[in-house]
């Protein structure tokens, strides 16, 4: 058996958690990328290739019993903040003061989804990407919220974890060390009540990581979630439930939709082959911005830190600039906005004003999109543009020409262009621009993300 701990196997309370985490002193090393994950069938031999295959097929046979699971604030620890679709959760430092409820955890930093199962099969899959520290399964619906607890069957959970970046563990009666090729992104989580069977995944490889099997269910089961505590930052990103969608099969379009979603793949992929690695700029990032060590990921933190003056500095708007910069040639980037209420991502010249309130247009030299209130897309132009969307966006696509004088923005999951600014007149350096906006209570704490480009997708 294991305990609750975001450190190390000993029954620790939340402020023995905390001390043990800021102790930690060595920062972890990035292990792979998602990009090193793709799987690439042809660099396999005949084994490799079968037991991909049939790993996916099984991956899929459960992924037809997913459910939509969203989080429970009733039984959220104090520290945890969720975001307004309750599908996000992160350690925010600060305990809130809330009523109390025999619900609610009280000692650890765990969160329950609202949804139970007490018959049949469920599925669903949680995003842990940019995470030291995590802890997802399920639990029964008697378990201990308001004491130091120890993850085992016995006690009622079933759940793996991750700790200190790269030890994965499966909680049974005896803790099982699961050796992986590369870190985890998504875990997908799958019960079959009647069977007695708690099973794992990763979803990006198809791997079966774990199999609790045996086991007696009596009660309601509830998914299980903890994001562990911050670690002054290090492991700020936050656990994401995610949509489980099937890939896009064009058999099932007709001959229309075929040629146009087609003709939309193959200009995305035109532009996605000036693909660079863009990094956020520290120096440029306003004070109440958290980035992630890769310098992939911001988020708005809500306190200001206690920054040095530095001219390149944002000093009264969210936003930072990637540390990168083009002044001719052509370049592509991709941001993941998932989750979230507001956001604009775009790019902007170097002599941007930095110091004051800024109005995003091409005259000020800035060419974006955004998002506000959750549901409304704009192309900031002279004229804002309104733009209709089928569905929300989950990763846009910048590309441009500087030549050309073109800035071309793309819906990457259905390959639709969403807005280009054409005609500019580039004369100084263009770098990559975002801007989380800020956190809104917790409703838009998700962070943007700069993404890998999946050539195979």
């Amino acid at each position: 058996p294991v305990v609750n701990s975001c450190r190390d196997p000993k029954t620790l309370s939340f402020g023995a958690q905390k001390e043990e985490d800021d102790k930690k002193k060595t920062k972890l090393e990035q292990l792979a990328s998602t990009a090193n994950r793709v799987l690439n069938l042809n660099t396999h031999d005949s084994g490799d290739q079968k037991k991909y295959e049939k790993g996916k097929a099984d991956l899929k046979s459960v992924q037809l019993f997913a459910v939509d699971v969203t989080l429970d604030p009733e039984t959220a620890h104090p520290h945890l903040i969720l975001s307004g679709d309750e599908k996000q959760v992160h350690h925010g430092d600060v305990r809130q003061r809330l009523p109390y409820n025999p619900k609610r955890f009280k000692s650890c930093v765990n969160i329950l989804g609202k949804q139970s199962l007490s018959s049949g099969r469920f599925y669903f899959e949680v995003q842990v990407k940019g995470k030291t520290d995590w802890t997802v399964g399920v639990v029964t619906e008697s378990i201990d919220r308001k004491e130091d607890i120890t993850l085992s069957p016995e006690d009622g959970f079933w759940t793996v974890w991750l700790r200190d970046g790269n030890k994965y563990d499966a909680n049974d009666e005896n803790p099982v060390c699961l050796s992986l090729k590369s870190q985890l992104q998504k875990v997908g989580v799958f019960v079959d009540y009647e069977k007695g069977l708690v099973s794992f995944y990763d979803v990006d490889t198809a791997d079966q990581l774990y199999s609790f099997t045996d086991c007696s269910f009596t009660e309601k089961l509830y998914p299980f979630f903890s994001p562990c505590t911050n670690d002054g930052g290090r492991n700020s990103a936050p656990l994401i439930i995610c949509p489980v969608k099937p890939p896009l099969n064009i058999e099932t379009l007709d001959f229309g939709g075929k040629k146009e979603y087609e003709t939309k793949k193959a200009e995305l992929k035109s532009v996605q082959q000036f693909a660079v690695d863009v990094t956020l700029d520290p120096d440029t990032a306003h004070p109440a911005l958290f980035l992630s060590d890769d310098g992939k990921q911001v988020h708005d933190g809500d306190v200001w830190k206690k920054l040095q003056y530095n001219s390149k500095r944002f000093k009264k708007c969210v936003n930072v600039l990637g540390k990168q910069s083009f002044s001719s040639g052509r370049f592509y980037f991709e941001v993941q906005v998932k989750g979230k209420t507001a956001w604009t991502v775009g790019v902007a010249t170097e002599s941007i004003d930095r110091k004051e309130d800024i109005t995003l247009s091409p005259e000020d030299g800035f060419w974006t999109v955004w998002l506000r209130d959750g549901n409304k897309y704009d192309a900031n132009d002279e004229n804002p543009v309104c733009l209709s969307l089928k569905s929300q966006l989950q990763r846009v696509g910048v590309f441009v020409d500087y030549e050309k004088g073109l800035v071309s923005f793309y819906d990457v999951d259905t390959a639709d262009q969403l807005y280009s600014f054409t005609d500019c007149s580039f004369t100084e350096k263009l770098y990559p621009f975002f801007s989380p906006c800020t956190n809104d209570g917790g409703r838009n704490s998700a962070p943007l993300i700069i993404c890998p480009i999946n050539h195979n997708n």
